[in-house]
């Protein structure tokens, strides 16, 4: 019993001083960036070159991650509504993620609940064969959804 104790103790004392980040999951990332570029027209715009009202189908990997809960997400679609033009839409967005987390329970049966918020969007490049990025689209977001627990 008192080498549980000791082994516990130990590997507290080593989180506390290594510091254990929290790392936003990536079907947190793939679900509110789809999410968004789904409803985001001017978004779906910019990056297919003609007039749409979001993307469709699209499909969200992340290809890098930052400190902070940051990083670049590759986004591929479908224009949505759109008259001609492109119908696969490529692009790379860099994005930013906060949270919130709330401890309830007594205090043996404790539970923590962290939610996830996507802050900010960037595209930062485009891929759509044709279609040139005319300098960055930047927006903060404002979900009134929660994007994840």
């Amino acid at each position: 019993m008192m080498n549980r104790s000791l082994i516990l103790a130990l590997a507290l004392g080593a989180l506390a001083v290594t510091g254990c980040k929290k790392q936003v999951p990536t079907d947190i990332i793939q679900k509110s960036i789809t999410y968004h570029v789904r409803q985001d027209a001017k978004f779906a715009t910019v990056v297919c070159g003609v007039t749409a009202k979001g993307l469709s189908g699209a499909v969200v990997t992340v290809k890098s991650r930052g400190e902070n809960n940051t990083g670049v997400a590759h986004v591929k679609g479908t224009s949505l509504f759109a008259q001609g033009g492109n119908k696969t839409c490529d692009a790379d967005l860099e994005f930013a993620y906060s949270f919130k987390q709330k401890t309830t329970g007594p205090s043996r049966n404790r539970r923590t609940t962290t939610t996830w918020y996507l802050d900010h969007l960037k595209l930062v490049a485009v891929q759509t064969p044709g279609v040139t990025l005319n300098g960055p689209v930047d927006e903060d977001v404002d979900d009134d959804e929660d994007d994840g627990k």
